[in-house]
């Protein structure tokens, strides 16, 4: 059964794309789990790291994401990257989907996406989305095509508040399709793990969020930034260190849905 998975939030800057093509890259090259990656953003940014963690894709797309869209056929729009990991690459032009979706009229413009993975995703394991940091015809699309939603939260006030918010749109998204997706936790990340006002904003979040807050939680580490800069790696003991700390989190995160499937 392929589980597709949103990662969102409204706020800018939280790890959201990180987080999205980490857990690609661990469940694809260590997982051995078939996996695609939607990178549902037009500034591309999940496009661009794992561009550069593989150089060479094993298959290139015959046509662009929104070329795709336009065709109700994602098949010419994927990239095989490796093995196991396929990826719908991103680009500018994606910027037009939301004229693209208004063509199904208002009822069904955010059911698009939706649609579109329905003939594509049984290939996979997994199907994970990255969204823009906005509340757009993007972001319904992403959340209405998933089972369910991750979100990442900093700890730091307007992301928290950003996520407060975000738990009650999703309720109503919910409510208003009649949809079936669920919150599958909140990550918290730290952006120092000795700073005081995280630690408040931290203990504020698990009292009000409660058990949406995930127990495992991402460390603020300068390796990430290099893994945005260069590409994914795995070649040393800090490259390790890293992708174990988010192995941990993405596991805590499958138990949830194993959990949810009994």
């Amino acid at each position: 059964m392929t589980e597709v998975i949103t990662i969102a939030n409204f706020k800018g800057g939280v790890s959201k794309t990180t987080t999205t093509v980490m857990f690609a890259y661990i469940l694809s090259e260590l997982q051995n789990k078939k996996v695609l990656c939607v990178d549902f953003d037009p500034q591309a940014n999940a496009t661009e790291i794992l561009n550069k963690t593989f150089s060479e894709p094993v298959k290139a797309a015959s046509n662009s994401f929104i070329n795709g869209i336009r065709n109700m056929n994602l098949h010419i729009a994927t990239t095989k990257l490796s093995k196991n990991l396929d990826i719908l690459e991103s680009n500018w032009d994606l910027s037009l989907f939301p004229e693209v979706a208004e063509d199904y009229g208002k009822d069904k413009q955010y059911l698009v996406l939706q649609a579109l993975l329905h003939n594509v995703k049984s290939d996979y394991d997994y199907v994970l989305i990255d969204t823009p940091p906005t509340l757009s015809v993007f972001t319904n699309n992403a959340i209405l095509a998933s089972d369910y939603v991750v979100m990442v939260m900093q700890s730091q006030q307007q992301s928290y508040s950003s996520s407060i918010k975000f738990v009650s749109y999703l309720q109503q998204l919910r409510k208003d399709y009649k949809a079936k997706f669920d919150l599958l936790g909140i990550i918290p990340c730290l952006m120092k793990n000795t700073g005081a006002v995280d630690k408040e904003i931290l203990k504020e979040a698990k009292k009000s969020l409660g058990n949406a807050m995930l127990i495992n939680i991402i460390y603020n580490r300068e390796r990430v930034k290099r893994f945005g800069k260069s590409g994914i790696s795995n070649k040393d003991l800090w490259d390790t260190r890293t992708i174990n700390m988010y192995d941990i989190v993405l596991k805590e995160l499958l138990n949830r849905i194993q959990e949810r499937d009994k």
